[in-house]
């Protein structure tokens, strides 16, 4: 009983902790999607003549993930962050129009600027001949885009043009530069038969210290490669032990397991086909065949990580039971420490982080504000999808499965524990910390903490403890903006305008 109040108690001051240390958030000043869909539709109109009234709309929030991540390890991310702002590189939607046989994507930034254009063959064919591009100079090009002055395309400088010629019809490009001191982007405009079709662009950071950062991020990647080769390889490692390993098999637990990994991972599917459709949809196919598509391989992805999940945990259990590891004993009094010693961790790794970026030790890059997550569409469900694939399936291959191999060959508890958790790490990318070994160093430690967890307690509060973790980190944004909704305004969603932002 003595023990439990401990737990709560610590949790309770992790919670408020937790709270008290929130990262910082950069101000959201991201347009609501059904505002930024009429934009685009708005410009569709303008620069094509396209009329896209009728068509289906899938949106996205978008940002230059590698632009930001690299600015922030160059400590260039906090002065910069207006000019990221202005041009489109964050707090920004993809907007994607869909027809039978056709397909538009638009780019709108934070102030109502196109910022990307792509328009297929098909809508091309759609497009009026009257369309205001009709031989125009780079100078009236930039004056039909620049619908805020002193925004992207006010302060762009024109760098040349040129004709590429067709069998059928010709393509003409313009060259637009956008450059502060620090940081430049390249943007170019084509036109085809009178019609915009093409705004693409290209950012360059402005610093001889880049192929540092780039070398960098090929050491992250090939890390957080060997977690995803590490978890293949642990499958295997599953097989063969349930083949060598003698002991009774729990064939129901694990079955049981498998079909919650299998499940979690369909629970976003619909989302997860329509952020396909905007990053890449080909029109040849209908739009029920991109659906059907997408559930098919859903469908396969769910069964694999669900084999994966039944398969390591199999052998996970039969070890564990040898070495007479807790599992599922003790139900309650495992899920009241599992809760607990999430919201201990969560508050106490936030103290410290937050400490040592007082101190100048680290420098930890701003998340998305509440109001950008919230507006993004990421929801609760989002939320458990992720928490229980990542909590399941990293425990059951790195605690289950990994701690107890290791134990029952090298017979050290310190050892196994430690081992476990320096791989479990390499499975992480810390990009927004500043040096990246500070933050493998907390996840090291985390890793140690819910090692010690499953031995002393269990693996049913393991996996609580690091789903609850991720739950609450992922959530917190989601609960903070509609409580603050409900507070200000009274309703559950936020309002928005569905004029327009063009003067046509």
């Amino acid at each position: 009983m003595v023990k439990i109040i401990l737990f709560i108690a610590a949790a309770m001051i992790g919670l408020v902790l937790f709270i008290k240390n929130r990262p910082r958030s950069y101000p959201s000043i991201l347009m609501p999607k059904e505002q930024a869909t009429a934009v685009a539709a708005d410009y569709l109109q303008l620069l094509c003549g396209l009329d896209v009234s009728g068509w289906r709309a899938y949106g996205m929030y978008w940002n230059d993930r590698e632009t930001v991540n690299r600015l922030h390890h160059l400590n260039m991310l906090d002065r910069l962050r207006s000019v990221l702002y202005q041009w489109g590189l964050v707090e920004s939607w993809r907007i994607r129009f869909v027809k039978q046989g056709s397909s538009v994507a638009v780019g709108i930034n934070a102030k109502g600027e196109i910022t990307f254009l792509h328009v297929d063959a098909g809508a091309q064919r759609l497009a009026s001949s009257q369309s205001l591009m009709a031989k125009k100079t780079p100078a009236e090009i930039k004056s039909i885009l620049d619908r805020n002055k002193n925004g992207l395309w006010g302060n762009a400088k024109i760098t040349g043009e040129g004709i590429r010629e067709e069998d059928l019809s010709d393509i003409v490009t313009y060259w637009y530069m956008q450059e502060s001191a620090e940081i430049r982007m390249k943007l170019s405009v084509q036109t085809q038969e009178n019609c915009l079709v093409r705004i693409l662009s290209e950012t360059e950071i402005l610093t001889e210290t880049m192929g540092k950062v780039v070398r960098q991020e090929f050491r992250d990647s090939a890390l957080n490669l060997s977690g995803f080769v590490g978890s293949f390889l642990s499958t295997i490692a599953g097989v063969l032990l349930l083949i060598y390993v003698e002991g009774a098999h729990q064939s129901l637990l694990s079955l049981g397991i498998g079909l919650v990994i299998a499940a979690a991972v369909l629970l976003t599917v619909n989302n997860d086909i329509s952020m396909s459709i905007v990053n890449a949809f080909d029109s040849r196919l209908t739009i029920k065949s991109v659906y059907a598509i997408g559930i098919v391989s859903a469908v396969v992805a769910s069964i694999a990580y669900g084999s994966m999940a039944f398969i390591t945990s199999l052998a996970g259990v039969k070890l564990a039971v040898g070495q007479s590891l807790l599992l599922f004993d003790s139900a309650f009094l495992q899920i009241t420490i599992g809760c607990c010693s999430a919201l201990a961790a969560l508050g106490g790794f936030a103290f410290i982080f937050k400490l040592l970026e007082s101190k100048g030790v680290v420098r930890i890059s701003p998340e998305l504000s509440d109001r950008s997550i919230f507006l993004s569409g990421f929801r609760l469900k989002q939320c458990l999808s992720i928490s229980l694939q990542s909590s399941i399936l990293e425990e059951i291959i790195f605690r289950l499965l990994g701690i107890s191999t290791l134990l029952w060959f090298l017979q050290n508890e310190w050892l196994a524990v430690a081992i476990t958790s320096i791989l479990w790490a390499f499975l992480h990318q810390g990009s927004g910390y500043n040096p990246g070994w500070i933050r493998w160093a907390q996840l090291v430690v985390f890793g140690i903490f819910l090692g010690f967890i499953f031995i002393h307690y269990g693996f049913l509060a393991v996996i609580v403890a690091h789903f609850v973790h991720n739950f609450v980190l992922l959530s917190i944004p989601i609960l903070y903006y509609k409580l603050q909704l409900k507070n200000t305004i009274g309703v559950k969603e936020e309002p928005s305008a569905h004029h327009s932002y063009i003067n046509k």
